[in-house]
């Protein structure tokens, strides 16, 4: 059998830093009775298998997915005298009110407010912009999965995604970030580095079997696919998208497979 150790890029690791990303992947020729996703088991890290176990799993899945994408952490405390808490905020345009409504159904229970609308004036363009928020409770358990996120203080890959990564933390991405080309394509990645982008790009790659280019976008880079790699892609994220955001994945074509 073969065994390797997930890729840790410079930018995170240093040479005798610990391998708390370390993921192994044994490849099988029978799975003996235990489950396997694409014939191959991940062993998981203790410390990522005990932050998942924090959450119910349709709750981890929207919450990483949208930190992914347009969703972010504020942290709360620093952790000096108490345990670090945060609260998780979702903030989409007034075109994306079904989709904060589909996220504070799946989050209420951590939420004390209904989302809110807010208006503000975008004096670059001379326009009124109408928006939508919420946020939730502040707690320790969202301030773990801060420190997993905002490992150098600001919001970044966690080296161990690959681990965790599921179709619906792919489809909560998309709906954030994704753009429908016309035939393939684009996530809005420009807020991640090269490195980290890369990274993203592995995973798709090893865990879902999708290609990805990295494409420039004026100074930044980010993650494209194309039309067969996107026929690919629709169909592992189609079930989890909702209506309201199926305008994302219309190009239904199953014959490139």
């Amino acid at each position: 059998m073969a065994v390797r150790q997930l890729k840790s890029y410079a930018s995170w690791v240093s040479g005798n830093e610990p391998s708390v990303g370390l993921a192994i992947r044994i490849k099988l020729t029978h799975n003996g009775g235990v489950p396997i996703s694409h014939g191959i088991i991940v062993i998981m890290d203790n410390s990522v298998g005990r932050l998942q176990s924090l959450f119910p799993s349709h709750q981890f899945d929207v919450v990483v997915g949208s930190l992914l994408g347009d969703g972010r952490l504020e942290c709360r405390s620093k952790g000096i005298r108490h345990a670090k808490t945060a609260r998780f905020r979702a903030h989409h345009g007034k075109k994306q009110k079904e989709y904060v409504d589909w996220k504070y159904e799946i989050l209420k229970d951590i939420v004390s407010a209904a989302p809110r609308e807010i208006t503000r004036y975008d004096k670059k363009r001379d326009i009124y912009e109408t928006s939508y928020y919420f946020h939730t409770r502040s707690t320790v358990e969202l301030g773990r999965l801060h420190e997993w996120f905002y490992e150098f203080d600001r919001k970044g890959i966690p080296r161990n995604l690959k681990q965790i990564i599921t179709p619906r933390i792919l489809a909560v991405w998309y709906m954030d970030d994704g753009s429908f080309t016309g035939s393939g394509c684009t996530f809005s990645t420009h807020s991640f580095c090269v490195d980290e982008q890369h990274y993203l790009a592995e995973i798709l790659h090893d865990v879902f079997d999708i290609k990805t280019s990295l494409v420039r976008d004026r100074d930044k880079f980010k993650l494209s696919l194309n039309k067969f790699n996107f026929s690919k892609f629709a169909g592992i994220i189609r079930p989890y998208i909702i209506d309201s955001m199926s305008y994302k994945i219309v190009y239904p074509r199953n014959d490139l497979l």
